[in-house]
């Protein structure tokens, strides 16, 4: 097996795993929320519906993000390197990652450390 496909399956494996979790984060995550500031870091009214409004902005751009990588890594496997297909690909994810970024950047009035993630996703 060459290097470049043990890595894609790898990494295609990460991706669908990350992909599961992100939907299992849907429902949960005002509870995780709740917990983060009970246990961790108090956060107010403000702060909560901040990070909450961010994350629920950036779900469908990171699922999206996580299904092109998906089909990406499909066409990589298949020896399917150089075509349009995965141009476009990496476009669509280019647009999810900067989707991503300014909805964390809007969340940061309320909760100013959204301003990191923003920042690297940009």
């Amino acid at each position: 097996m060459k290097t470049y496909e043990t890595s894609a399956r790898i990494t295609l494996y990460a991706c669908r795993t990350v992909g599961v979790l992100a939907l299992a984060m849907i429902p949960s995550f005002p509870v995780l929320l709740r917990l983060y500031a009970e246990y961790l870091r108090p956060l107010g009214l403000v702060e909560r519906i901040a990070f909450l409004a961010a994350f629920y902005a950036s779900v469908p751009a990171v699922l999206l993000a996580l299904y092109e990588m998906d089909r990406l890594l499909k066409n990589i496997l298949d020896s399917r390197l150089f075509v349009m297909e995965n141009v476009r690909y990496i476009r669509v994810i280019r647009w999810c990652c900067l989707e991503v970024s300014l909805a964390c950047l809007g969340g940061t009035f309320g909760f100013p450390a959204l301003i990191l993630l923003a920042g690297i996703m940009a």
